[in-house]
């Protein structure tokens, strides 16, 4: 308590005498330098800005210097801090991603992303590299396209009660109708008929509601802005939602021409948005596709001589064309499974990725167990068979590493109400090589220590995260701290044909890099480019491979920073930020 009470003259006097005070206040100003400094030094991307050259110095500030500019430009988003009601077309800069898409496609940082080389793309899912667009252009002449509904399809209001999944069967086999009142869906039952030609399909839609059949399909495959963010949606919601469009897309995409034509068109969309190398996730617990005619089944060994046959055609047009560093060593497969299923099943499937190791040594790369991590099961819950796959493997002298889904939730419980089941545990006492999404990881400090110790990579997936509801936009997601954390991360786009709404370049990774740039004030380029130059790192290609690619990509790196300096410098020179 004050010995004395001054007067107001004299407490005046006082603070006027501390205020002027500049010693005590450049001390201040010095710790807080340092402060800076120290964080600065100690930043995860500090080894990139202290080997960046010259000229991807000056393209960090111009890039930078844009960002800011268009956070504040009204014709993009404009929502300055204030006490002023934005009106309805003012928009947040790493809002949310469907609401600003188009917005997003205008943007100067966007068209900067597009041309940056990325290096590897390690977490995508197979059958969502392209837009269904594409898929149901093909099937809908097809003799052989069969659609099949959960549900009679009598009314508008079943449109959008209902799923529908697709199936090449033999052009003989009869077709139902899905639009009569005594249609049955059950595929299960004896004798049951609940395929329609799509053919037909599409006819009768068009005259019964008067509608794009095409458009319809697509809505269901695609999630959108309303279903996404509608009040009440849930995550197990969009989660079963979400569902619904992967097992639409399946059947649109295998059977037997698709399935090859794909996979030199994924390879020419990747390259097109200057993705070097892939590792493609299929899911693998079916066991067969159907040929074109709905007569021949195809097994796995013959789907992966299909990949072997068109990776290696493509490589040689490219190299005939003097392109081959565009994309230099093709793609590999990470075998995919749910982690719904019984252990003798889990065991099958093992079996399987084991024998296909063994077929095609250079194409398999990784085992993976997919599926919501709020429903069973855990990974712990296979504990015995994985132990017995790792051990089988050494046997055999060959490497499959874990590749696991992990930390993909907000409960963080392995699909039970025990936290002591979180899949993050297992991901580390398995010697995972890296795993996707990891969201909740900051909730295990001594985890993240291990995570660095055994350099695990976490293959981050933000419009993903968003859209089913991790958090409701990407300056929410918590990537800004994983990497102050220390832990080596890639920038991925998981399911994109599915997350893309009316995109027509569905596949594109820029759409990830741009999220990462406008979500943290902290991000720069010196970030994109550690982060493309980990996604090398940490793939599954061998060693000789790693520094080729390195090679390769730092070349394109120097020219697309030179391009930026070029192209942007005017734009940015005098802008005030």
């Amino acid at each position: 308590m004050a010995s004395f009470r001054p007067t107001d003259a004299d407490l005046a006097a006082k603070f006027t005498e501390f205020l002027e005070d500049r010693e005590y206040q450049n001390q201040y100003s010095e710790e807080r330098l340092r402060l800076l400094e120290a964080e600065q030094a100690s930043s995860w991307d500090s080894k990139a800005r202290l080997e960046a050259s010259d000229v991807e110095m000056e393209a960090a500030a111009i890039v930078r210097t844009i960002r800011e500019m268009e956070r504040d430009d009204p014709t993009l988003f404009g929502n300055q801090a204030g006490e002023s009601i934005p009106d309805s077309e003012t928009r947040d800069m790493g809002g949310q991603f469907l609401t600003n898409k188009n917005r997003i496609e205008q943007s100067k940082i966007y068209s900067i992303a597009r041309e940056m080389p990325k290096g590897g793309h390690l977490h995508i899912h197979f059958n969502s590299e392209l837009h269904p667009n594409i898929l149901l252009q093909r099937a809908k002449d097809m003799d052989t396209m069969f659609i099949r509904s959960i549900r009679p399809l009598l009314e508008e209001d079943h449109l959008d009660e209902t799923e529908v999944v697709f199936n090449v069967l033999q052009a003989e086999t009869k077709s139902s109708t899905v639009f009569a009142p005594n249609y049955n869906p059950d595929h299960r039952a004896p004798n049951s008929n609940p395929w329609m030609k799509f053919k037909d399909f599409c006819i009768e839609f068009r005259e019964k509601f008067n509608s794009d059949p095409l458009d319809w399909v697509r809505s269901k495959a695609a999630l959108n802005e309303d279903e996404v963010y509608k009040e009440g949606q849930t995550l197990n919601g969009i989660w079963a939602r979400f569902n619904q469009g992967t097992r639409c897309f399946k059947g649109l995409l295998n059977y037997e021409s698709v399935f090859r034509w794909y996979i030199s068109a994924a390879i020419d969309s990747m390259i097109e948005d200057k993705i070097m190398y892939a590792e493609l996730r299929p899911m693998l617990m079916d066991k067969t596709i159907p040929s074109d005619d709905g007569l021949q089944q195809l097994t796995h060994s013959d789907q992966m001589n299909i990949i072997v046959e068109e990776v290696s055609k493509k490589k040689k047009d490219l190299e005939a064309q003097g392109q081959l560093e565009l994309f230099p060593f093709g793609l590999k497969i990470i075998y995919c499974t749910p982690r719904s299923i019984p252990k003798p099943r889990m065991t099958t499937e093992m079996l399987d990725c084991i024998r296909l190791k063994l077929a095609y040594p250079d194409l398999i790369c990784g085992f993976d167990l997919v599926g919501a991590e709020d429903r069973p099961n855990s990974i712990s819950y296979y504990r015995d068979e994985l132990l017995a796959f790792v051990k089988t493997c050494e046997s055999l002298g060959i490497k499959i590493p874990f590749l696991f889904h992990a930390g993909e939730t907000l409960l963080d419980t392995g699909g039970s109400k025990d936290p002591e089941n979180s899949n993050l545990f297992d991901v580390v006492l398995l010697n995972s090589k890296r795993i996707g999404h990891g969201y909740s990881i900051l909730k295990h400090p001594k985890l993240i220590e291990e995570f660095k110790k055994k350099r695990i990579c976490i293959e981050l997936c933000p419009v993903s995260n968003e859209l089913l509801n991790l958090c409701r936009n990407i300056k929410q997601h918590p990537y800004p701290a994983m990497l102050q954390q220390g832990l080596e991360c890639t920038v991925n786009s998981d399911n994109p044909a599915l997350f893309r709404s009316s995109s027509a370049n569905s596949s594109t990774l820029s759409y990830e890099f741009y999220q990462i740039m406008v979500g943290s004030t902290l991000m720069n380029l010196h970030g994109w480019r550690q982060l493309a130059q980990w996604s090398i790192v940490h793939s599954c290609l061998n060693e000789n491979e790693k520094e080729e690619g390195l090679r390769y990509w730092s070349e394109r790196w120097e020219e697309f920073c030179l391009w930026i300096v070029k192209k942007f410098g005017p734009v940015a020179k005098g802008a005030e930020v």
